[in-house]
């Protein structure tokens, strides 16, 4: 089932509000990222075709517009955030996984190309660390990845970083007191809870822990609250133990993962 409906969680009072304007469109595998204060929905799909439109919200008038859709239509698609740049990383055409990435400039309202990863990725996770974006995970044509890749705005150039220790479709990316994190996802057998954290200095990752659930093609945040440093919070599309993929969407539950 696909939804146009927009919640928001409040983790002072641990509650759920609807107070937030639906988009325009039904969406699933949908790009999510805040740029300049307003919350921007990209690609995804709406159970008939794969989609290039994006959508922005802005809180102080609670309402969504339409900007300019990227050059390609993108599911499963990674977004960031980086020097006031609205990057959409990877993804599928609705036919084969995209290695392509283009960014949006707010100031213009207008999509232009960057160079293209290494390795074409849809159902990726993807987060912004130490002036790098990091690409790592999700699947090709054929397998579920471990590899990982992060981009250099300055040189305008994808290198590679070492593989995680499994591979991970549909995997959760997000920096937690300046620790990039790995979270969660789906190997090709089984729905994964597994956490693995990165070492810049050493290029390697290694296990941390994991959740109490496993949880697959959802989404992470970090958020600050009064009597923690940070907190990372996460849905999922689906959870268990059964096998299945990020292109089938199911149940969402949300649910405090890792206090650092």
């Amino acid at each position: 089932m696909l939804y146009d409906s927009i919640v928001e969680f409040d983790p002072q009072t641990n509650q759920w509000s609807n107070d937030v304007a639906p988009t325009s469109s039904c969406r699933t595998s949908v790009g999510v990222a805040v740029l300049d204060g307003c919350l921007f929905a990209v690609g995804g799909q709406d159970g008939i075709s794969c989609l290039n439109l994006v959508e922005k919200y802005d809180p102080s008038t609670q309402r969504w517009s339409r900007i300019t859709s990227m050059g390609t239509k993108r599911l499963g698609v990674a977004v960031a955030v980086l020097d006031g740049y609205l990057y959409a990383i990877g993804g599928s055409d609705g036919q084969s996984p995209l290695n392509t990435v283009e960014r949006y400039d707010s100031k213009t309202n207008k999509w232009s190309p960057v160079a293209s990863m290494t390795t074409r990725r849809k159902h990726l996770g993807c987060a912004v660390y130490n002036g790098f974006i990091y690409a790592v995970g999700g699947r090709d044509d054929a397998t579920e990845l471990s590899t990982a890749e992060r981009y250099n705005p300055k040189s305008n150039q994808w290198s590679p970083v070492v593989a995680m220790n499994s591979r991970r479709s549909g995997v959760g990316l997000a920096v937690v007191n300046n620790n990039l994190m790995a979270i969660g996802g789906f190997d090709g057998a089984s729905y994964l809870k597994s956490v693995e954290l990165y070492d810049s200095e050493s290029n390697s990752w290694k296990l941390h822990g994991g959740m109490n659930y496993r949880r697959l093609g959802g989404g992470v945040g970090v958020i600050k609250v009064q009597q923690y440093d940070s907190i990372l919070y996460g849905t999922n599309f689906a959870s268990g133990s059964s096998s299945t993929s990020p292109d089938d969407s199911k149940n969402r539950s949300l649910s405090k993962l890792v206090d650092l």
